[in-house]
């Protein structure tokens, strides 16, 4: 076998780490999801790919004893200079893993069990590259399941730059950012992944925190890609069929998808239409969602609510100089603080713009961004008309299609807009290239802001026992067989704009979808928790208690009923886990509150019965709650890698290399080790996401899954 020397590996690694630095600084407004997808196919090459690396389960095997992408890397970069970069690694090994993904030993774990270790790893498509997509992407790899996310979505421009055709990351608008959410970023190292700039309304903004679409995406799909998602673009899903094996009734999606030349040549697929088969589907593609069209009969019809009749206005602005500030009179030369004022509140602050501008605004919402300033106007409908403009309006993505022709009418909205932003303290500069917006498409567009496009059902699945066969049991005599099929964000529930619920309901919806995926046959956790035996609990009933469960989680993330602690993205300090945590460690630093997959923790009425539960648990003074014990055994691992010093450096102890393509290295012991600086929280390198199959579930009678660690046939003749 070949040898790999350590001056091989020192080229190897500084080559790597350029490479890798190019990666993480690609980001809006300079480069695009499509910048970032190509650094990455450079970075992560077939070296790269072909890494082997020691872990506690023995060298590292992509079939049988995978490791995520980052612990590839990791193993030759290194810190790669870069001070930050263990910061990183560490973040990403203290992503929670469950079931497949979680290997036992790993000193990432902190002590703490698995979860769910029966989870049985499923073959996902994802259909949707936008935030809610990308997240789901993220959660269900780290319960080890098998995902492939499909955006159709390519950017196109003709010879002379100009957009012919949007991309999935073209959107700059800026959702409302809720704590537990903004949590959740930092996890996956968003203050690191983002720029200054860029971070500053996410992380400092404590009430009117916001993070633009573009800026969300591009993190996230970092993030997916060094943990292992199959992230597909330029493919477009179709339409998807049920097949049904004949001998075990299992059913799957067999999906119908067309592939561009880029994506064709790259994943070595047929140009055009091809098919592939999948055992879970989520639609995550927008409020006119083409997996909820074709699979309708499933989700049954859809719920089109009108709320009032508003128009939406979006208007992104140019950032304005300081010195054209203070022209334009704003003292010292400084941009006004974020706004979101409604009429009702804030009367003098309207009746200001109906005498200035002429204009009646029912709201106004005014975020500010690192490269643009992001505003919302609603106005009535009759108030367009009254200007002159024709008051039709589309839904967003028509709305948004429509924003890049310059027309008259294009030309009327801007004026109205300008007029309104002035007269609201908000500074324009209409000398400034396209009178002070930014570049269509995204520089002014009217929607209708009040439909809403909501479906019934979140997710639908029935499914066989896992150990069913034809030739023992018989002809399958009960319902249908529907493998599951789910939506997910705006695809199933449509947000009113003005709320900035978006991110709220999708991140709910990502958890949720997650929890019914990693519970499909697992009837081991509805034992336990229903209390009943599992010999006596059968196939029947272990369905239907997901089933309701499934539903009932769906209505109360329609109804957004948040838990208080989630809400606020901390623990509450008069609560269970800081009372005892401060009970045994005076001086502990509180946990962050990090969203969970389990719905007895984001869900107020589920809490509830979970904390009277706790409650009844601690009267035992010996027993430590699970959030407290992790929060004691970090503090524990910093005390013992603190390396002491002004800077608060740790040491970082990755996965040691082994071979790159083949090439064995030397005395492989040395690679892998980097430094640190202490930060909030720091672990051993952690399992792939993808490892081998659980052990049968705890109900005996369910049997050993057939499917359970068979590597799926992935594709279809078509």
């Amino acid at each position: 076998m070949a040898l790999l020397t350590p001056a091989q590996l020192e080229d190897l690694a500084e080559d790597k780490a350029k490479e890798l630095k190019v990666f993480l600084e690609a980001q809006p407004p300079l480069q695009n999801g499509e910048d970032v997808l190509n650094l990455w196919e450079k970075l992560y090459d077939e070296d790269m790919k072909n890494i082997i690396v020691k872990t506690v389960d023995g060298p590292s095997d992509d079939a049988s004893n995978p490791v995520f992408p980052y612990e590839k890397l990791q193993a030759v970069i290194g810190d790669g200079g870069n001070w930050k970069w263990p910061r990183m690694w560490q973040r990403f090994d203290e992503i929670e893993r469950r079931g497949t993904a979680y290997r036992e030993g790993e000193r990432l774990n902190f002590g703490m069990p698995n979860k769910n270790p029966n989870i049985v790893p499923q073959r996902v498509l994802i259909v949707g590259g936008g935030p809610v997509g990308l997240r789901l992407a993220i959660e269900l790899r780290m319960g080890g399941h098998q995902v492939t996310v499909f955006e159709r979505r390519r950017e196109i421009r003709d010879q002379s730059g100009t957009l012919v055709q949007l991309g999935f990351t073209n959107r700059i608008n800026r959702p409302h950012m809720w704590p537990f959410v903004r949590n959740d970023l930092a996890k996956l190292n968003g203050k690191d992944f983002m720029s200054r700039e860029a971070c500053y309304p996410v992380f400092t903004e404590p009430e009117t925190s916001s993070i633009g679409i573009d800026e969300l995406q591009t993190l996230l799909l970092k993030n997916v890609l060094m943990l292992g998602v199959d992230f597909r673009l330029g493919v477009g899903y179709e339409n998807a069929k049920i097949r049904t094996d004949p001998r075990t009734m299992r059913p799957t999606w067999e999906v119908d998808c067309t592939y561009d030349d880029h994506s064709a040549e790259y994943f070595k697929m047929e140009k055009g239409k091809n098919k592939q088969v999948f055992d879970v589907l989520i639609g995550c593609d927008g409020p006119r969602s083409t997996v909820r069209d074709t699979q309708q009969k499933h989700f049954g019809n859809i719920d089109k609510r009108k709320f009032m009749d508003c128009v939406g206005i979006v208007a992104n602005i140019r950032k304005v100089g300081r010195k054209r500030l203070k022209e334009l009179g704003f003292e010292y030369g400084q941009e006004p603080c974020d706004m979101n004022r409604t009429k009702m509140v804030f009367k003098d602050f309207f009746k200001k713009i109906t005498t200035e501008a002429d204009a009646d605004i029912e709201s106004l919402i005014y975020y500010k961004a690192s490269h643009h300033n992001y505003t919302i106007l609603v106005p009535k409908r009759a108030d367009l008309i009254k200007h002159g403009l024709s008051g039709k309006v589309y839904h967003f993505a028509k709305g948004r299609d429509k924003a890049a022709e310059e027309n008259e009418e294009k030309t009327k909205l801007k004026a109205y807009c300008a007029r309104v932003l002035k007269a609201a303290g908000i500074p324009v500069d209409e000398t400034a290239e396209n009178g002070g917006f930014v570049d269509a498409p995204n520089d002014c567009m009217a929607f209708d802001f009040a439909e809403c496009w909501n479906t019934k059902k979140s997710i639908v699945f029935n499914l066989p026992p896992p150990d069913y066969d034809v030739e023992t049991h018989g002809p399958w005599m009960v319902r249908n067989v529907i493998p599951l099929v789910g939506l997910c964000g705006d695809a199933l529930l449509e947000p009113f704009w003005p709320l900035g619920l978006g991110l709220k309901r999708g991140w709910q919806a990502v958890m949720d979808t997650c929890y019914a995926v990693d519970n499909l046959y697992n009837p081991a956790y509805f034992c336990e928790r229903t209390g009943k035996d599992a010999d006596a609990f059968s196939w029947e009933g272990h369905f239907e208690v997901l089933k309701e469960q499934v539903a009932s989680n769906f209505e109360m993330c329609s109804r957004l009923k948040v838990a208080d602690e989630l809400g606020k993205g901390e623990y509450a300090e008069k609560g269970v886990v800081i009372t005892q945590l401060k009970k045994i460690n005076k001086d502990a630093e509180k946990p962050t509150l990090l969203v969970e997959i389990d719905p007895w923790t984001r869900y107020a009425p589920l809490e509830k019965e979970a904390g009277d539960q706790w409650k009844l648990k601690m009267n035992d003074e010996k027993y430590v709650h699970p959030k407290v014990q992790k929060a004691l055994a970090m503090k524990e691992y910093y005390d013992e890698v603190c390396k002491g010093g002004k800077s608060g450096e740790i040491a970082y102890d990755g996965k040691k290399l082994i071979s790159v393509n083949g090439r064995v290295l030397g005395g492989f012991g040395k690679a892998g080790t980097t430094t640190m600086r202490r930060g909030s929280t720091a672990s051993q390198s952690g399992p792939g996401a993808a490892a081998a199959a659980p052990k049968p579930p705890a109900a005996a009678k369910f049997g050993v899954n057939p499917f359970a660690g068979v590597v799926p046939k992935d594709v279809l003749d078509a």
